[in-house]
């Protein structure tokens, strides 16, 4: 349980701070109490310092820590010695009695979902991939536009009928041209009205023009080395700029790992949804816009080719779409039953 995990950290921390009296603490001493773990960058003199769930963010010569990426708490300044870093008694203290304020103003509360936002590709002026279908004697085409939405609309039905407790949210519900910077947004804008975790789920429709045989569902996300900023510098303040380096990186193999889970459980759904109808082309990784830029588990899924003319078919009829968007709630209701449940999630 998170809780238990919180009331170790916190009677530790205080427990240390009691046993060395008016002496200091060397922090890698620290950590091996507190059965931490602690990643140090020498050249910033800086790190974080992992116990469960939460992370503690020091720097040498800075007055304050930040604790889980967004409590900052004043303490005195770390200091370098004996080829050491060193805490004072009262920096300890101060870091034990910030987390437990914190803890103890959401006891009971477990991390969860509160927000899923889906995100039909394209739009409006934006048609995406464009594809043809026989009706009768004419071909007509056949948008990924239209494939997106409806899928995006089915699915966000099964999601709201499945968890009446959370917030679905399209970015949009009809054919509206939505840029990718809007899109972008609006699923950071939901940061801010939560603690809890957001789910980013992108639908799209592929193409391969010089490939008529391509077929199948795929689902994209972050290649883990790619560094983006997911710390709010204000949160950290001035003098912990040097550390954010190191807190992007924790926060964000924490959103990858999240994110690749997600990932795996809706191709899972879409494989046991369509059976045999298309093939599952696996879990890719690219730096796509909307994934890149959301600063959330995030994911990007390809639901069949409109260039493929079986393909097609299926995709110009409702009822394959809501075969489609059957098996992507099975993967996001299947992803957020294991993140709620484990409560390992992360907090933001």
């Amino acid at each position: 349980m998170r809780s238990t995990r919180v009331a170790a950290l916190v009677c530790a921390l205080l427990a240390v701070g009691a046993l060395i009296g008016a002496q200091d603490k060397n922090i890698l001493s620290l950590t091996n109490d507190l059965g931490a773990t602690l990643e140090w960058d020498p050249l910033r003199d800086a790190g974080v310092i992992s116990f469960g769930d939460d992370r503690i963010a020091v720097a040498v010569g800075a007055d304050s820590a930040l604790i889980n990426y967004r409590i900052k708490v004043q303490i005195d300044a770390p200091v370098r010695r004996n080829g050491g870093v060193w805490l004072t008694t009262a920096a300890v203290g101060e870091i034990g009695d910030a987390v437990q304020k914190d803890r103890l103003a959401h006891a009971g509360e477990h991390l969860r979902v509160q927000y899923i936002l889906l995100d039909p590709g394209h739009g409006g002026k934006d048609s995406g991939a464009v594809g043809s279908v026989s009706s009768g004697k004419k071909q007509v085409p056949l948008m990924e536009k239209d494939i997106t939405l409806s899928v995006g609309r089915t699915l966000a039905a099964l999601l709201k009928e499945g968890f009446p407790e959370k917030e679905v949210i399209l970015t949009r519900n009809d054919d509206t041209f939505v840029s990718l910077e809007e899109r972008v947004v609006i699923a950071n804008a939901l940061l801010e009205k939560t603690k809890d975790t957001i789910l980013y789920v992108s639908i799209h429709a592929n193409t391969s023009p010089f490939n008529k045989t391509a077929s199948g569902f795929e689902v994209w996300c972050l290649p883990p080395a790619y560094e983006r900023t997911l710390v709010d510098e204000k949160a950290a303040g001035k003098e912990n700029l040097d550390i954010l380096p190191i807190l992007n990186s924790m926060r964000e193999e924490e959103i990858s790992l999240e994110s690749t889970i997600l990932a795996q459980n809706i191709l899972s759904g879409l494989e046991a949804s369509l059976g045999q109808k298309s093939a599952n082309r696996g879990l890719r990784q690219n730096d796509w816009y909307v994934v890149r830029n959301a600063r959330m588990p995030a994911v990007l899924t390809e639901v069949g080719f409109v260039s493929n003319a079986e393909e097609a078919v299926g995709l110009a009829d409702p009822a394959y779409l809501n075969e489609v968007a059957q098996g992507m709630y099975s993967g996001v209701k299947a992803f957020i039953q294991g993140f709620e449940r484990s409560g390992s999630g992360s907090a933001r």
